[in-house]
């Protein structure tokens, strides 16, 4: 009969458990979380479902200034991105896709850079193949829909009116829905 301990062996049971557990934790949050809409009253920043979308100055790849106001009258899906940010990658062939199946019907779709250079950008819209318009943000946007997630859309209806607001990468479905209100 041994007289060893059988704590050591207990202890490393123990300690592959709770290795396993941290292992799944760990590749659980890797992944994406579902796409939450905001509603209702919900905000980002001073924009609010159901009220006027504020007004931002935004800069063309050509330097010139433009406006949402320039917009009126038509249903606006602003999204707001990165070149570096990954989730923006991923929706940018569903922005695309839809924006062509839906510009004949008035849609306008302003992609929204986040403060980078035109030399950076360009490249970036060549490899997506966006024909949409994209703009350049020198912070005024990100401030005004006080930006705390990349990517973000913004829907916007024929009268200015703020019909959907999502944080985060936005699945074909959820896409989809978000225009229904506005188109």
């Amino acid at each position: 009969m041994s007289t060893e301990p059988r704590a050591p062996v207990a202890g490393w049971i123990i300690a592959a458990a709770l290795f396993a557990i941290a292992a799944v934790i760990f590749v659980t949050s890797l992944q994406r979380p579902a796409a939450v809409p905001l509603t209702g009253n919900q905000t980002s920043g001073s924009a609010r479902v159901g009220m006027a979308a504020p007004d931002v100055d935004l800069v063309g790849l050509d330097g010139r200034h433009v406006s949402f106001a320039a917009y009126r009258g038509k249903p606006v899906w602003v999204n707001f991105f990165a070149t570096w940010c990954p989730p923006c990658k991923e929706e940018l062939p569903e922005i695309e896709k839809r924006y062509q199946l839906s510009h004949a019907r008035g849609l306008v779709v302003l992609g929204v850079d986040q403060q980078e250079t035109p030399a950076l950008i360009k490249p970036f819209i060549a490899r997506f193949g966006l024909r949409y318009p994209v703009l350049i943000d020198n912070g005024q946007g990100a401030i005004t829909y006080d930006l705390i997630a990349l990517p973000t859309s913004v829907f916007i209806d024929r009268n200015g009116v703020v019909r959907f607001i999502q944080l985060g990468e936005m699945s074909p479905l959820l896409m989809d829905t978000a225009l229904a209100k506005i188109l």
